[in-house]
């Protein structure tokens, strides 16, 4: 019996080799890159499929645009036939510049196998005006000093050190960012956002998310306005009674430091009405939620 087993155990050991062998990803990839010249009025637009896009800027009057496509199969003639499905487009109309990726796909021919991915790096001015659509990604961006759209859905959003006008749309994918300041829309919806040192006026909705804010005490936080369904809202702040606060919680609960002085107009299990008028600051925040908490509190 013990010889059998000493014959058994290379064979599997073997068998074990091989089977990993077989099952090695096969990568294959494609890389393009574009270089146009930058002029003020210039807009950049990308609209990216399965998409990990990194924004960030620098001092030259260029835009630069370095694309990896990419595929991973166990089979690579199956890797290679699955990434020629995948088109990349450079178009330029008028002062628009426009960027995108997409898997083609026809009637009758059987749709991609692989793990297919693109990966954008784009350089560009910082006063530089960027529109992204990204889906089943990640969106990255930093240094942005004008404006900046980005509608998504399943893609994650990394913001740092944006400022301008600012707008973004998305739906299960999780906004984080810091040293934001400006003009500031999010509509949100079975998305997480939690945001760091941010200025400016800023008009939130969202549906189906956790909302958490962590802030320092400025005069440059203007406006905060809140309206969200089915989500939870925390802000966090050294000095809370820094800020004015009108809070409205349907079917839910607020709760405030001790300190913080609230007027509750109304407070039913049905509605909660609450205000605080500060002596210090002179920024206001307004929050609506239904079905949520709104919670305020020291960090």
């Amino acid at each position: 019996m013990k010889n059998i087993l000493k014959l058994l155990i290379p064979t599997v050991l073997m068998f074990s080799i091989e089977l990993e062998a077989q099952t090695t990803l096969q990568v294959v990839t494609k890389t393009f890159e574009n270089t146009f010249p930058y002029q003020n009025g210039n807009e950049v637009n990308f609209e990216g499929e399965k998409a990990e896009i990194k924004v960030e800027t620098w001092k030259r009057n260029e835009v630069r645009v370095l694309v990896e496509l990419i595929a991973k199969n166990t089979d690579r003639k199956a890797a290679e036939a699955d990434l020629a499905k995948m088109v990349y487009t450079t178009e330029q109309h008028g002062k628009n510049l426009y960027f995108r990726n997409y898997v083609a796909t026809q009637k009758g021919v059987k749709k991609p196998t692989s793990d297919l991915r693109a990966i954008y790096t784009i350089t560009l001015p910082a006063d530089c005006p960027v529109y992204l659509k990204n889906n089943y990604g990640l969106t990255q961006v930093n240094n942005l000093s004008k404006a900046l759209r980005i509608n998504s859905q399943f893609s994650k959003i990394d913001l740092e050190n944006v400022s301008g006008q600012i707008g973004i749309d998305t739906r299960f994918g999780d906004i984080e960012g810091r040293d934001i300041d400006g003009n500031v829309s999010i509509n949100a919806r079975r998305s997480d956002i939690t945001l760091h040192d941010i200025k400016g006026n800023w008009n939130i909705n969202s549906q189906y998310g956790v909302m958490k804010f962590f802030t320092n005490p400025s005069p440059e936080l203007l406006t905060m306005n809140i309206v969200a369904e089915k989500s939870d809202v925390y802000f966090f702040d050294p000095k809370p009674n820094y800020y004015g606060y009108t809070l409205t919680a349907h079917y839910g609960n607020i709760t405030v430091p001790n300190d913080l002085k609230f007027n509750y107009l109304q407070n039913t299990s049905e509605l909660k009405k609450a205000i605080f008028s500060s002596k210090i600051g002179k920024s206001n925040i307004s929050i609506k939620i239904s079905f949520g908490d709104i919670v305020i509190r020291n960090p």
